[in-house]
């Protein structure tokens, strides 16, 4: 690490940055003012912690204000053996970490700026099949609070194309029957409406006659909409498990994941015909572009067709 004379505004962040914890100060940050996600959050923690770790293994005195970017471009390589995204990742991190200092007044110029995330291939997002999306949909004669719920929470994601942390926020309050909407608060905390549509809702009115009954038992009151065995909140990391094992009792041939629910929703309804703009609104993309990855879907799910049904496709 390169040590240079300090001028008064950076002896006065470097005091800043011995008597803060700058990683605590910037996770509150995330989580009141940005009000990033709880994933989110820990995420960046576990990111920031990790490059600490890296510096105080290399047993030289360090402090983020003295770091420069051969310094972060030696911690990239130590993490080589990472996968593209992971590194992506922690680049990211990096840059909006020193960026939130720079905000802060705490240091001048961000050593960052300069660092380049690694450039990641072009992924197009996993989607079931209608069939497939059918047969994990089905109703079971299973009536137990907790297989009901997790029928539910299947058709739901389908039937909306909400994140799974979107799920995990849901209050039974946030249904609105008589209209059949749902009010959703997405990333950021932003609010949004979606339709939940005529097929789904007489399931979710059944799911609130086993909720109610199961609450009963437990002798419990909690306006979450969907609740572990125990009463409380469903996490994200339960709403994930019981998600993947529906999934894996398929025994489908191709990769799928608890977000392919969501890629499913957005792709049926543009091979359907739906408006791009729409599904933009839907998935409560902020940006078109992010959207229109599923056009490249729909654009493969047309060519096949047309292989499979036109006379002259082989000709």
């Amino acid at each position: 690490m390169r040590v240079v004379p300090l001028n008064e505004r950076e002896r006065k962040g470097r005091y800043l940055m011995t008597v803060i914890d700058p990683i605590k100060r910037f996770c509150e940050y995330l989580q009141i003012q940005v009000r990033a996600s709880p994933h989110t959050v820990r995420a960046y923690r576990s990111d920031l912690r990790d490059i600490a770790k890296y510096f105080d293994e290399l047993g030289t005195p360090w402090s983020w204000d003295l770091l420069h970017k051969q310094d972060f471009f030696r911690y990239i390589q130590a993490r080589a053996r990472l996968q593209d995204t992971s590194l992506a990742r922690k680049t990211s991190t990096l840059r909006r970490f020193y960026s939130y200092l720079v905000e802060e007044g705490v240091l001048i110029k961000n050593p960052t700026v300069e660092l380049e995330s690694p450039k990641l291939k072009k992924r197009l997002p996993s989607y079931m099949t209608i069939e497939d999306v059918f047969r994990l949909i089905e109703p079971d004669e299973n009536l137990a609070y907790l297989n009901v719920r997790d029928v539910t929470i299947l058709r739901l994601f389908y039937a909306t194309g909400i994140r799974i942390s979107e799920c995990h926020l849901l209050d039974v309050s946030h249904l609105d029957f008589s209209d059949g909407l749902l009010r959703v608060f997405g990333k950021g905390q932003k609010e949004r409406v979606v339709p939940v549509g005529s097929n789904t809702l007489p399931f979710l009115r059944a799911y609130l006659v086993s909720r109610a009954e199961f609450q009963r038992e437990k002798g419990i009151s909690n306006q979450a909409m969907f609740l572990n065995n125990r009463g409380n909140r469903l996490s994200i990391r339960g709403i994930h498990r019981r998600v993947t094992a529906a999934v894996e009792e398929l025994a489908i041939s191709y990769h799928v994941t608890p977000h392919s629910l969501r890629h499913s929703f957005a792709t049926h309804l543009l091979e359907s015909g739906a408006d791009i703009r729409a599904i933009q609104e839907l998935l409560g993309h902020v940006s078109l572009g992010t959207t229109q990855k599923y056009t490249h879907i729909n654009l493969e799910y047309l060519m096949r067709v047309y292989d499979e049904s036109h006379p002259h496709a082989e000709d």
